[in-house]
């Protein structure tokens, strides 16, 4: 790849012809929010029930809709639709959820559902006022169900709270299923309104208003993924790329970009929760997306081993409180960046996201994870596979002369990766003794970087030694130990022996090795637990590993975190370079990216995996992501016997001078806005983007295969150039 470059934006745009247009733009604004104000008035079933120097918030009490203007603009949000247009393909059903602030799904004897609305039911509803806001009890009388509901007006715009002791079931024929919170907040119908929806998918990625899709079903997806005590097993093919799990409960849309938008935060309850998604087109002519939340969740429950069963209920409701915070932009704001800056700033306030500490600001890291060994099974035992012995890596750290290295020891225990770690440091042997790896850690530390061991604290790896099958394990709700894959087949620990072994090895680290550690799958996989003796729903078992890992005495770097263990993460693996490819959606942006730049250092996948190398660097480039590898010294055909078999591209005399070079050119592009928010992300032009950060530095990244030209600056064919903005 070509050299970077430095380069000035034309002076002669910026000082004669941006002003001209900043002026015309600022003329456009006041227009719209003129008739805005002229065009939006407020049905008189709404009353003010709170204001503040930036919204005014009114209420239908019969309904708990609710409309908020916008004082800094004068848009007027609607969090459901007054009146039905023709064409709008609304049954009266999908009329009621789309006209009442709260519906619940129930579930009868049978383990049926079925939806219901304010609009729709039998309901009684008592308001009080409370301080910038109002408290409203709804009580579905045919069914016996009671949510109470808090709306309150705050600083950046509308909290919603559902309390846990706010619920009553009072029909032993009925439970309370699901709870779907202003289902059409900001709602467009077809492509009336320029914009876009943004779901928290991958890195993050939006969905245009249209009139139609491609898609024929929405999309349903449940924070922090499904709930392995409910479905017992977590899908696995590795034939299969499977959809990112979503980390961070968030979401949004935008009403004209650079106009109007609102993000949706959970801030207690998403581990119950989901975003549901639908595109005009599938069901009805708009386009809107929601919270919703899960009480109680059927479940097949097999009666005899031939595989014979009934579809029940939960004996207990799903026990935890909801709060969401809808944050209303506007301007230069209302966009995909402006939603990760205010969700960066909400995770600032809420003690759940810091800056890391730069040892060496100068140079951005990389993440070599080397694999120590692994066991192969011959005949009647197992043989240990050396790849990578301790003095092997301290050599090839010594070749490359890369600073600030963020390295990693997978497979350094007795017998290797696919044994369980023991809850002391014990190195296998054929790899090196404790005093050499304390001294390349040490090393590793003087170069600016850290040095990790690789540790699971959730895996009981099927069919290994180490723990006890029958005491250890979390439980599903059918009886059945968890099951999952990552790297390995392996079942999940309950929380008192996973708190235990964490606890004794992590101290065990910091005493005798001074390293960190890459802790995987507790970071991304949140399960509840049916054992009898220590039962433990998500939200407790979220709330313990936050514990848990807040007190720990050494450097942590996670897997994929979701967004509550930000605040412990210190350095993020894995970052994904783009969405799932929906077919709903358009494309992908570094919402996530954004949210994270100048606070935690994250790290893309494995580079020597990659299947489009090219457009993989590039990306990286583009949301400011560092590089990664995963290395051995041994050749890989060494260890094609072994469960680490998946690991088919490493050894470091094919890879080691491509990583160097790849190293320097990203280094080049990307150390000059090392530690720097993302300020700003636009397309340019088709497969031309450019990300621009807080130190009035942008990068302009070309996927194309024909040079770009702006004014003075050039980008090669699939290339990217460093540009300094003046101030």
């Amino acid at each position: 790849m070509a050299n970077f470059y430095r380069v000035k934006l034309n002076a002669y745009f910026r000082q004669r012809w941006l002003p001209i247009l900043l002026f015309a733009l600022l003329l456009a604004a006041q227009a719209q929010t003129a008739a805005a104000f002229q065009t939006e008035a407020i049905p008189p079933s709404y009353a003010l029930v709170a204001e503040n120097q930036n919204f005014q918030l009114y209420v239908d009490s019969d309904t708990l809709a609710f409309k908020l203007r916008d004082q800094r603009s004068g848009y007027l949000w609607h969090s459901g639709l007054d009146e039905i247009l023709e064409g709008d393909r609304l049954n009266t059903s999908w009329q009621a959820f789309a006209k009442s602030g709260l519906s619940i799904e129930y579930l009868d004897i049978r383990a049926s559902n079925r939806r219901v609305s304010i609009t729709n039911s039998a309901v009684a509803i008592a308001t009080t006022p409370v301080d910038q806001g109002i408290s409203a009890e709804i009580t579905f009388q045919d069914y016996g169900i009671t949510v109470g509901l808090i709306l309150q007006l705050e600083e950046d715009g509308v909290r919603a709270e559902i309390s846990e002791g706010s619920i009553r079931e009072e029909n032993p024929d009925f439970r309370l299923g699901k709870v779907y919170l202003y289902p059409f907040l900001g709602a467009v119908r077809g492509s009336s309104i320029p914009g876009y929806m943004f779901i928290p998918d991958g890195t993050g990625s939006l969905i245009p208003y249209a009139d139609a899709t491609r898609a024929t079903n929405m999309l349903y997806g449940r924070y922090y993924n499904a709930d392995l005590g409910i479905i017992s097993m977590l899908p696995y093919d590795p034939l299969i790329t499977n959809p990112y799990s979503i980390t961070y409960p968030v979401f949004g849309a935008v009403h004209g970009e650079g106009e109007n938008a609102f993000v949706s935060i959970v801030e207690e309850g998403a581990a119950y929760g989901e975003v549901d998604v639908h595109p005009a087109g599938v069901l009805t002519n708009y386009n809107f997306l929601h919270n919703t939340f899960i009480y109680n969740q059927p479940y097949f429950q097999a009666t005899n081993r031939s595989g014979a069963g009934v579809t029940t209920v939960q004996r207990d409701r799903n026990s935890f409180d909801v709060v969401v915070h809808y944050r209303f932009l506007t301007g230069e704001d209302a966009n995909y960046i402006g939603m990760a800056r205010s969700y960066q700033q909400y995770l600032v306030d809420q003690g759940l996201l810091h800056r890391s500490e730069e040892t060496n600001p100068d140079n951005i890291g990389i993440r070599l994870e080397f694999l120590g060994g692994d066991s192969e099974r011959v005949l009647f035992w197992d043989r240990f596979i050396p790849m990578t012995t301790v003095s092997q890596m301290s050599d090839i750290l010594a070749d490359l002369q890369i600073p600030n290295p963020e390295v990693i020891y997978y497979g350094w225990q007795p017998s290797g990766a696919t044994s369980v770690p023991p809850t002391s440091v014990q190195l296998e042997g054929q790899l090196g003794t404790l005093d050499e790896l304390r001294a390349l850690t040490d090393a590793t530390i003087e170069a600016g970087g850290h040095l990790s061991l690789y540790f699971d604290p959730q895996a009981a790896l099927v069919g290994k030694s180490g723990y006890s099958p029958y005491s250890d394990l979390a439980m599903s709700i059918t009886n059945a130990n968890i099951w999952g894959w990552n790297r390995y087949e392996t079942n999940y620990f309950s929380l008192n022996p996973l708190r235990d072994r964490f606890n004794t090895f992590a101290n065990a680290v910091a005493e005798q090795l001074g390293a960190g550690l890459a802790l995987d799958s507790i970071g991304s996989i949140l399960y509840s637990d049916f054992s009898q003796n220590a039962p433990i729903n998500r939200e407790s078992m979220l709330d313990a590993y936050q514990s848990l890992l807040s007190e720990s005495p050494v450097r942590l770097g996670l897997y994929r975190p979701n967004d509550y263990l930000f605040g412990v993460t210190q350095a993020y693996y894995d970052m994904p370079l783009g969405d799932s490819s929906y077919i709903y959606a358009s494309e992908a942006v570094p919402f996530l990216p954004a949210v994270l730049a100048g606070y935690i250092p994250y790290y893309g996948t494995a580079l020597n995996f990659s299947s489009n190398w090219q457009d993989d660097l590039l990306r990286h480039i583009e949301y400011g992501i560092y590089p990664s590898y995963f290395l051995t010294h041994e050749p890989t055909s060494n260890m094609l016997n072994t469960p680490s078999g998946w690991i088919y591209s490493s050894s470091f005399d094919q890879w080691g001078d491509e990583i160097q070079n790849t190293y320097a050119w990203m280094n080049a592009l990307l150390a000059p806005v090392r530690g720097q928010e993302i300020m700003a992300h636009e397309q340019l032009a088709a497969n031309v983007f450019a990300t621009t950060f807080a130190n009035n530095r942008q990068i302009i990244v070309n996927y194309a295969d024909q040079p770009f030209t702006l004014g003075e600056i050039t980008v090669e064919p699939r290339n990217a150039v460093l540009v300094e903005l003046n101030s």
